[in-house]
């Protein structure tokens, strides 16, 4: 299992837990899993979204796992989530400043 497969779909299958070989194999300590399999609903979709308003691609972003990794944390707890889930939801746009991941995004773009 790669760091990206885990970092996409990790929110699909949170019962199952890794093994500490296959952490190792991803360069994963058991704290950044747990905090990855503690994240809120839709992250992943979050961040595509807003990184999308950079012009930063899921291409672009899963190109650096440790970047990825770092995006997928932030997101996925994120005190702000629950409003940039609903602005999503209901296809409004979220305001870029309130995301703590958003600096990275506009560096990604450049």
């Amino acid at each position: 299992m790669s760091l990206m497969s885990f970092v996409k779909d990790f929110f699909e299958d949170r019962k199952r837990v890794l093994t500490d070989l296959e952490l190792a194999d991803m360069g994963l300590s058991r704290a950044d899993y747990n905090r990855l399999v503690t994240s809120k609903d839709g992250t992943r979709k979050r961040m595509e979204v807003l990184a999308a308003r950079f012009g930063v691609t899921p291409a672009m972003i899963d190109a650096d796992h440790g970047m990825a990794l770092e995006l997928a944390q932030t997101c996925g707890h994120c005190v702000n989530a629950k409003a940039c889930q609903n602005a999503i939801d209901l296809g409004v746009d979220f305001d870029t400043h309130r995301c703590p991941n958003a600096a990275v995004y506009a560096d990604m773009s450049s």
